[in-house]
């Protein structure tokens, strides 16, 4: 490699030091390159010159990219791999971004969001289950400390939302996005009649059979948000990590505000960032195609009031999705071996990435995460019980109220 190639790859190792990384990297005819403290920790092998260099003009998704077709090799803690995230550009091009405007005004929302949805979720279920917990649940639980328990963690926010909405058995409840019946089956068993709804032909598949083997009083129907046009009205609603997938806010509110009787409660947790809300280019070729995006809590916010909608609540669970996350890719990591033999090396390294770099990102603050109660009609009491021992569960989900 170039004596400048050289100094550039020193230049980025001492910025990944200075960042915590603690890794050792080999290369063709070169000595490892020891970065941090304990490089001991994890190691990067690249298996030739050209696999190196993404990493030495700083292009995260060639480097990806490069990880994934096997032209890298990784050892040991991916986490402290991720780190090298602090040191390269991670947000889309600008060509990104018009291959994406350029769809919508071709194709249209719609047309988008179920490819999109399709790329990510119309893997069979075997490829997810096996590292989701008991519930299976594709959002973040209220985790008491990072070594609670994954499946009592969702519970403790399943529970959360039904106390949150006040759901009572008989109750007729949407469940926007419905999964892999996580809501449906925690609520169904209480005797909420969830109806959920989704675009996945395979999670809808999954929920149908889920409700006939759980005898559940529920429901799932395969429509698309946008062209949902409910019969009667709902007693709440839970948008369980779907937001993302749900651009238009002020469409999402109207709709609440047409479709939830009087004194009915939405209830919503999604991830958030700062600022620029589109994902970075891996993900947005990799994991969430599309229109999929970080969600603009401010602009959330605004549309809820504007459709009349009062904030009950709000609170931070970076911490808890970050735990959520980990334990994730921890799983995935035991089942690494089964998985890629079925689906694929590319595809079990490519939600290795995706996982461990949200930890990464949500334990950094650079990626946030939150939950909201929000209603037609102003919170009567100073603070719910459940909102209550939900702060108490969860280090830092302390509620936000208005």
């Amino acid at each position: 490699m170039p004596a400048r190639a050289d100094r550039t790859l020193a230049s980025l190792a001492a910025r990944m030091e200075r960042a915590g990384a603690n890794l050792t990297i080999e290369r063709p005819g070169a000595a490892p390159l020891a970065i941090g403290a304990q490089p001991g920790r994890a190691r990067v092998v690249f298996r030739d010159e050209a696999a190196l260099a993404p990493l030495v003009r700083g292009d995260h998704l060639a480097l990806a990219e490069a990880y994934l077709h096997g032209r890298i090799d990784c050892a040991g803690e991916l986490a402290e791999i991720v780190k090298v995230t602090d040191v390269v550009a991670l947000d889309e091009s600008r060509w990104d971004r018009a291959r994406v405007a350029l769809g919508l005004l071709l194709r249209g929302r719609r047309a988008m969001n179920r490819d999109a949805i399709a790329f990510h979720y119309d893997r069979p279920p075997e490829f997810f289950l096996p590292w989701l917990e008991r519930w299976r649940s594709y959002s973040h639980g209220f985790w008491s400390g990072p070594d609670d328990d994954p499946s009592a963690a969702q519970a403790r926010k399943l529970q959360h939302a039904i106390d949150a909405l006040g759901l009572r058995a008989g109750d007729r409840v949407l469940d926007m996005g419905a999964g892999w019946g996580s809501f449906v089956e925690y609520a169904g068993l209480q005797g909420i009649r969830v109806h959920g709804i989704t675009i996945s032909r395979e999670q809808h598949r999954f929920v149908e059979a889920l409700i006939r083997a759980r005898d559940l009083p529920c429901s799932v129907e395969l429509v698309d948000f946008f062209a949902y046009r409910p019969r009667e009205r709902f007693a709440g609603a839970v948008f369980l990590g779907t937001l993302e997938h749900v651009a238009d806010y002020r469409y999402a509110a109207r709709f609440l505000a047409r479709h939830l009787a009087p004194g009915a409660r939405v209830y919503a947790d999604f991830v958030s960032r700062c600022a620029g809300f589109r994902t970075g280019r891996f993900l947005s070729r990799w994991i969430w195609p599309g229109t999929t995006s970080y969600v603009d809590l401010a602009a959330l916010v605004r549309a809820l009031g504007e459709a009349g909608f009062h904030l009950h609540e709000l609170g931070d669970d970076a911490l808890s999705y970050a735990w959520t996350v980990r334990d994730w890719a921890q799983r995935l990591e035991l089942q690494h071996k089964a998985l890629a033999e079925r689906f694929g090396e590319p595809a079990v390294r490519a939600f290795l990435l995706y996982l461990w770099g949200s930890h990464h990102f949500l334990e950094r603050g650079h990626t946030l995460a939150y939950h909201l109660v929000a209603a037609r009609e102003p919170r009567r009491t100073a603070t719910s019980a459940s909102a209550a021992a939900a702060t108490q569960a969860t280090p830092n989900a302390s509620p936000i109220r208005p």
